[in-house]
């Protein structure tokens, strides 16, 4: 069932992004695992601003490959602590960030209002 606008999807998709960026300052990462998360922070930032949706700066990307591409990141952001071998409490927010968006990938409407296609 699709049920969030997606203008708030826009909207989760340029916080979340930004709270990736600032993730691996606020855990002390350093390291692959610092790159990673500003890397992957900045890769939503961009493909956030060439979706074609409310929100998009320069609106290319449709929707729905846009949604294959969250939940590409959430598996990511899911995979990640398994893989960098992290321990404790830094990992809660890599399994929120990926689940929040599966979640999102699954929920949000199809068609933006106003959008190209």
């Amino acid at each position: 069932m699709r049920f969030i606008p997606t203008i708030v999807h826009g909207v989760a998709d340029y916080l979340v992004g930004l709270a990736v960026i600032a993730l691996p300052f606020l855990l002390g990462s350093e390291g692959a695992v610092k790159g990673i998360l500003i890397a992957l922070g900045v890769v939503v930032l961009l493909y956030s601003l060439v979706t074609d949706y409310e929100l998009g700066a320069i609106r290319f990307l449709r929707i729905r490959f846009h949604l294959l591409l969250d939940a590409l990141f959430g598996v990511v952001m899911l995979l990640l602590p398994l893989t960098l071998d992290m321990t404790g409490t830094a990992q809660w927010p890599f399994f929120v960030f990926g689940v929040l968006s599966l979640a999102l990938v699954f929920t949000t409407k199809i068609r933006g209002e106003g959008t190209a296609a």
